[in-house]
């Protein structure tokens, strides 16, 4: 069924892109972002400003989405009140396509990073305390981020986060890191608990420290998981000793000895 979808979509797509998005009246085509197989993202214009809407096509007219909205509207509501959450403003189904759409950030927490004036110490602390929460509270609403990494949170110019993009795990950014825990390759009929997926966070919250260089990419990924490679040539450049002891003890390969995000946020956010 893959690769129906994957060949039908990319023909159907010659057509233009801006097409699709005429078809939600209040937003014009402005550029695009991404042309996955999948998915497309375009910038689009709205009255009130920019938006980022992705689009599914539709490899028949007709094919009924009405799961994956409901699923989607009910992650919106839960997430609504969250002040360090970002999730889809709009879902919307048609005849041709599937759409949602979150307001466009011009700077990523990787863009903020590399952009001056560089963040400080108390700058990279603040970021990583409001992403801790943002995941805290998604989490006591049973929601999951999935794909937490740098390209995924949005920074305003007064250093306010906002994790968005609630997904699975895709590596869009060509970069070849890896922001997976060890245990989320597991075998058919196994369980993993989600909420001890803080390992991902700890990768984010190393690259932060370490000025945007990563730590894992997959193949490090696989062999710290076998014992293999250590990642601590990297973690002792963090200059802060108590985030360079919260950053290992989130990426500890055994998630039985990581903590949930509450957990973190007692442990080290307790004033």
């Amino acid at each position: 069924m893959g690769n129906n979808i994957s060949s039908t979509t990319t023909s159907i797509a010659t057509a233009g892109i801006d097409s699709y998005v005429s078809e939600l009246g209040d937003i014009e085509y402005e550029r695009s972002l991404s042309s996955a197989r999948f998915m497309k993202t375009i910038c689009g214009r709205h009255k009130e400003g920019l938006v980022v809407v992705k689009i599914f096509i539709k490899p028949t007219p007709g094919l009924s989405l009405s799961n994956v909205v409901k699923a989607l509207q009910e992650e919106k509501e839960a997430l609504s009140e969250v002040p360090n959450a970002f999730p889809y403003q709009r879902i919307i189904e048609t005849e041709k396509a599937g759409y949602i759409i979150r307001q466009y950030f011009f700077s990523s927490l990787y863009d903020r990073i590399s952009t001056r004036p560089f963040l400080n110490c108390i700058e990279k602390k603040w970021i990583t305390y409001q992403i801790l929460c943002g995941v805290h509270d998604a989490h006591t609403r049973g929601i999951y981020h999935g794909d937490i990494k740098t390209e995924n949170i949005f920074v305003t110019s007064w250093n306010w986060d906002n994790p968005a993009d609630f997904s699975f795990f895709f590596d869009t950014s060509s970069r070849r890191t890896c922001y997976l825990a060890p245990e989320r390759f597991y075998k058919p009929g196994s369980e993993i608990d989600r909420r001890k997926s803080e390992l991902e966070f700890g990768e984010k919250d190393a690259e932060v420290f370490l000025e945007g260089t990563p730590i894992f990419s997959l193949a490090q990924l696989f062999k710290y998981r076998s014992g293999e490679y250590d990642p601590s040539i990297y973690l002792d450049k963090i200059e802060d000793e108590d985030m360079k002891v919260m950053v290992k003890h989130m990426i500890n390969v055994d998630p039985s000895q990581r903590y949930t995000a509450e957990q973190y946020l007692q442990e080290w956010y307790t004033y």
